[in-house]
């Protein structure tokens, strides 16, 4: 008996470690909360013969699905066997959807991709065939755009789901929710009421066993080129005219072209991390650690201060700061408004928003009230909602997220050709200056907030938020 649909995920990479940590743990999720589609299949490619059940982390009801495929990305010839699979479960279906995972280093992206539409396996049929990518998505704008043509030479651009787990949690969605459906922040959303936006992505770990990679990377195209750019845009852009993956999308390039173009000298700090000691913790350098050149000038902390140039946000800045080694892991969006000098109080504390991505999932308005006293005085209190107040399990996985929306078609969480592109047009001259050893490197110790000179980014009296693990807390050396 023939099944209506037969919906099949093509995993290559799938005995690797994203496969493991991420791919099936969300699948398994998916699957217990019954949201996988009808008939679902997994097939398993991978260079090695299978010595163990790669799929025993499965459910049993998932693991039962699963096919492995010894296969070789660089050879055409072994794409023959998954083009015989494909086709025996064509034979027994009226709809046959396919999507393919590469869950591979970025090398093996070309070819595979070539090597599927040699085999016309990207061809659309009686169903549906997508293709999912990890970043980086390119080194530089002439990798990207050569990445973007291979895709775009076998696959619509409605085909093709740049992944970045960022932009799945549930808190990063979020954020335009909130923007644009309470009034009491739409209405003060821009340079009038605005001073001054931070964003801030750190990471308590160092480069964790991943020394060669980052240390052709840094933090620049670790952090800043992808997952920093996305958060700006979602911070700044204009309300899309309908709530569409297209409409929200062309926002956000609109976000990127507005971008002014960056002060090298005055507007960026790089920073790499030194040995230090605290009383709980030894912390080595990062140029100690394995795979690391000894003489290495690769960035782990950067910071800078961007400006957008349209109506809502001429001259306000955004600074926004990732680093290695800092005192706690931490994603989070820091909305300062402008001080409201009145009669009640001319020294009163400034109103903050605060968007907490990461840990201790939540918002926070800070503002100011009278001293509940005799005495007059104006106080700075916290408004506080946490998700994790809503019950158990509210925030699906970044991954399970994601891969559902590839599921079902939805391309408003994944990257687009143009966004990649631009992204790597503001990204460019800045590696370009770090190549030419034009932007210092300063140090900073391990465990700290980056190096000293990261305030001077404000030229003022205002400094960065220092957030600690939880999200009304906050201060330089809360979690040492």
């Amino acid at each position: 008996m023939e099944n209506n649909t037969i919906n099949i995920l093509v995993i290559f990479g799938a005995t690797g470690d994203l496969a493991n940590r991420k791919i099936y743990p969300a699948l398994n999720e998916i699957s217990k909360s019954d949201k996988l589609p009808e008939n679902f299949k997994i097939i398993g490619c991978g260079r090695k013969e299978l010595k163990e059940n790669i799929f025993s982390k499965l459910q049993s009801n998932l693991a039962s699905n699963c096919d492995y495929i010894k296969l070789d990305p660089m050879i055409e010839d072994d794409y023959k066997l998954l083009s015989k699979k494909l086709n025996d479960y064509k034979n027994i279906s009226i709809t046959l959807n396919v999507i393919f995972y590469l869950s591979t280093p970025p090398r093996a992206y070309k070819p595979i991709i070539d090597n599927l539409i040699k085999n016309k396996l990207n061809i659309e049929e009686s169903g549906y065939r997508r293709i999912i990518i990890e970043k980086p998505f390119g080194k530089n704008l002439e990798s990207a755009r050569k990445l973007n043509n291979i895709l775009t030479s076998g696959f619509k651009e409605n085909q093709i789901f740049r992944i970045d787990h960022y932009l799945g949690k549930e808190t990063v969605q979020n954020i335009l929710v909130s923007r644009f459906t309470n009034l009491i922040f739409n209405a003060l959303w821009s340079k009038d009421f605005i001073s001054y936006i931070e964003i801030t992505a750190a990471e308590s770990i160092g480069i964790k066993g991943r020394g060669e990679y980052y240390d052709n990377s840094g933090a620049v195209r670790d952090m800043f080129q992808n997952h920093l750019l996305e958060l700006l845009c979602l911070v700044s852009m204009e309300e899309p005219n309908q709530n569409s993956s297209e409409s929200i999308r062309n926002e956000k390039i609109k976000v990127l072209n507005n971008i002014r173009k960056i002060n090298f000298k005055d507007d960026m700090i790089r920073g790499q991390y030194m040995a230090s000691e605290t009383k709980s913790k030894k912390f080595k350098s990062y140029t100690e650690n394995e795979g690391v050149n000894k003489n290495s000038k690769t960035e782990t902390f950067f910071a800078c201060k961007l400006f957008i140039d349209n109506e809502r946000w001429k001259d306000i800045p955004f600074f926004i700061r990732t680093g290695k080694r800092l005192p706690t892991k931490v994603t989070e969006i820091v909305v300062n408004f402008k001080k409201n000098i009145n009669v009640f109080s001319p020294n009163n504390e400034t109103n903050m928003l605060i968007f907490r991505l990461q840990p201790d999932e939540g918002m926070l308005v800070k503002f100011n009230l009278k001293s509940p006293s005799y005495k007059s005085g104006i106080i700075n209190k916290n408004l506080e909602f946490h998700y994790k107040n809503l019950g158990e399990d509210v925030i699906d996985d970044a991954y399970e997220t994601l891969i559902l929306d590839v599921f079902q078609g939805n391309t408003m969480l994944f990257s687009r050709s143009d966004f990649v592109e631009k992204a790597w047009e503001i990204v460019d001259p800045i590696i370009n200056e770090i190549d030419k050893n034009n932007i210092k490197l300063y140090g900073y110790k391990a465990g700290t907030w980056g190096p000293t000179k990261c305030n001077d980014l404000f030229r003022n009296e205002n400094t960065w938020r220092y957030p600690c693990k939880n999200l009304v807390n906050d201060g330089e050396i809360c979690e040492l």
